[in-house]
């Protein structure tokens, strides 16, 4: 969907004194979206079908996870890539910082 809009999409914000709800659906359901005009501002609203909307909504989620994914692979893939034996076990009870202390400890000691 583009962010332009053609002439028939446009629509002044005092038209909907005069424009019934149907002829209204009618053009939400012949346009993508529908631009709304007003006097001081210019275009500064957009109407489009709730269908389109909850499309648009549900897209931009997915979008948003796969970009922190990108973001979160960019910063620590490298730790997904290490062998298995190089994973640290993660024992229940045991906070990280514990965790950090035993290696610490088992480190030293060799």
């Amino acid at each position: 969907m583009s962010t332009t809009f053609a002439k028939e999409e446009m629509i002044q914000a005092n038209q909907f004194r005069t424009l019934s709800q149907k002829a209204l659906q009618q053009e939400l359901q012949s346009h993508e979206k529908i631009g709304v005009l007003f006097p001081n501002t210019g275009l500064d609203a957009v109407m489009m079908s709730y269908e389109r909307y909850a499309a648009m909504a549900e897209r931009l989620t997915e979008l948003e996870e796969m970009l922190e994914n990108v973001q979160l692979n960019q910063e620590f893939g490298h730790r997904f890539t290490a062998p298995k034996e190089q994973w640290i076990e993660h024992p229940e009870g045991l906070s990280t910082l514990e965790i950090y202390q035993q290696r610490r400890k088992e480190q030293s000691s060799t």
